[in-house]
């Protein structure tokens, strides 16, 4: 008879030292992007996929948890950057209801795919902040998964605040350099 065990998030060992030499806190929305496209960036070099995200306190700039796609490495379809970074945020403020703890902003190098979109709706984050569009990714042969064509305004009923494409060139040089496995692509048809 199969046991199952706990479902661990593996995180990669440099993520730690990545997040200790940024600064603790980054006031301007740009400064939090150009960290999380670095992010990005530096998980490719780590054989991760080209996407990141942060929870950032919104208030104060704050990083409270980073999150990269380790999708290949981790073995696991659920190991995207935002689902990641919600997740560690969860556990380190002990709750899944951000909101009883302040107001934070979900700072992600990529609109979210499907799955991305579903899991940030549950946590209490305030806002979204998005790099590359879908479209981004999917030109370089990611499927992103259906989404309704009105998220934005879905999120924005929900009370989430969405800001699109801020340093969308930055995050598409990240998208265009992978050179990594594009996995699930074999599920993505079109018409």
């Amino acid at each position: 008879m199969k046991r199952w065990q706990d479902i661990v998030l593996p995180i990669p060992d440099w993520l730690n030292t990545w997040a200790a030499e940024i600064s603790p806190t980054l006031p301007e929305v740009d400064q939090r992007m150009a960290a999380v496209i670095d992010l990005a960036r530096i998980n490719v070099q780590h054989g991760g996929g080209p996407f990141a995200a942060a929870v950032f306190d919104q208030t104060s700039g704050e990083l409270i948890a980073p999150g990269v796609n380790w999708v290949v490495p981790g073995k696991s379809s659920l190991l995207h950057a935002e689902v990641m970074a919600l997740a560690l945020a969860e556990q380190t403020l002990g709750s899944y209801e951000l909101a009883s703890y302040g107001s934070f902003e979900l700072v992600t190098s990529a609109e979210p795919c499907c799955q991305c979109l579903g899991v940030l709706q549950w946590t209490g984050i305030a806002s979204i902040v998005c790099g590359a569009r879908s479209e981004d990714v999917e030109a370089i042969g990611f499927d992103e998964g259906q989404r309704a064509a009105d998220w934005v305004q879905g999120l924005q009923r929900r009370g989430i605040s969405v800001t699109r494409e801020v340093m969308r060139a930055q995050a598409i040089e990240v998208l265009q350099s992978y050179r990594g496995e594009i996995y699930n692509s074999r599920l993505l048809t079109k018409p």
